[in-house]
C-alpha cells in the first residue's frame, strides 16, 4: 500500500472515530438532559404528612360528618365505658373527647349515655359541608370552621358568630384534636380569604395545555427528535408556581441552539 493511500485510509478512520464521538457525545447529552428532567419534576413534588394530603374538601367533611354521628349515636343506647372510647377514638384525641364526655356524659347502674340537647357542649358544630365551610391546612393540621349569622328562630337563638375546630395528626391517622369555638386564628381567616381570591384569579386565565399537544407540528417533531420534544413539553407538567423550572428548561434549550450555530 502506497503512503499516500495509508495517509487517506488514515483520515477515514480518523473521520468514523470523530463522528463516533460525536454520536456517543450527542446521546450523552440526550440522556444527562432526561435524567435531569425527571429529577427536577421529582424535586418539585413536595412531602407531605397525612394531614396535609387531606386536600379534598369532600373527605374532610366526610370526617368531621362521621365524628359528629359517633357523638350523636351515644344517646341511641346504653354502652359501657369501653364501648364509649371505642366509638369515639377513631375520631377524637383525648383533650375534646374528656371535654365532652365530662359535659354531656351520664350514667346510670354502670352504664353510660348522652342527653339529647339543643345546646350540647364540645358537639362537631353543625357546619352546612357547602362552600361556607372553609377548610385551611397548615403545618400539617387542618383548620375548618364556618360563619353562621345571627339567628333568633328557632328553640336555640344566636349572634352572629364563627364556630371551628381543629384536626391534626395523631400517630398516622386524622383527628379532631381542639374544638376551637369561636377562636379561629385571624392568619387562618385571612389565608382562606387569599385562597378564595387567588381561585377567581386563576379561573380567567387557566391554560389549554392540550393545544400544544395536538398540533400536528408537535407530534411530528415528537417522532423525529423526542427528545427536544419532552424538553418543550416539560413545563406543562408543572404547576404556575414552579416558573422558574420551566425557565431552566427553555434556558437549556436556547443554549442547545447557540452551541449548534
Amino acid at each position: 500500500m502506497h503512503a499516500s493511500e495509508n495517509v487517506f485510509a488514515g483520515k477515514i478512520e480518523g473521520a468514523h472515530i470523530l463522528i463516533d464521538k460525536e454520536r456517543e457525545s450527542g446521546m450523552y447529552k440526550h440522556i444527562t438532559g432526561i435524567i435531569l428532567t425527571i429529577a427536577v419534576m421529582v424535586a418539585a413534588i413536595p412531602s407531605h404528612t397525612y394531614a396535609e394530603r387531606v386536600t379534598n374538601k369532600e373527605e374532610v367533611y366526610k370526617f368531621l360528618q362521621n365524628a359528629f354521628q359517633a357523638q350523636v349515636s351515644l344517646s341511641e343506647e346504653e354502652r359501657s365505658m369501653k364501648e364509649v372510647n371505642e366509638l369515639l377514638d377513631p375520631y377524637f384525641s383525648k383533650e375534646p373527647k374528656t371535654q365532652f364526655l365530662k359535659e354531656n356524659l351520664v350514667s346510670e347502674n354502670g352504664k353510660f349515655f348522652t342527653l339529647g340537647s339543643d345546646a350540647a357542649a364540645y358537639y362537631i358544630p353543625f357546619f352546612t359541608y357547602t362552600d361556607n365551610t372553609k377548610v385551611v391546612k397548615e403545618s400539617g393540621k387542618v383548620y375548618v370552621y364556618e360563619y353562621f349569622p345571627e339567628n333568633h328562630e328557632g328553640p336555640v337563638g344566636y349572634d352572629s358568630h364563627y364556630e371551628g375546630v381543629l384536626l391534626e395528626e395523631k400517630e398516622g391517622e386524622l383527628k379532631v384534636d381542639k374544638l376551637l369555638g369561636e377562636n379561629i386564628p385571624v392568619r387562618i381567616l385571612n389565608k382562606a380569604e387569599g385562597h378564595e381570591e387567588a381561585a377567581k384569579q386563576a379561573s380567567f386565565k387557566t391554560p389549554d395545555n392540550s393545544i400544544l399537544l395536538n398540533k400536528p407540528s408537535y407530534q411530528f417533531g415528537f417522532l423525529l427528535d423526542p427528545f427536544d420534544a419532552l424538553f418543550r413539553s416539560g413545563g406543562m407538567l408543572l404547576t404556575e408556581n414552579k416558573q422558574g423550572i420551566i425557565a431552566l428548561f427553555e434556558h437549556q434549550e436556547v443554549n442547545g441552539q447557540l452551541a449548534a450555530n
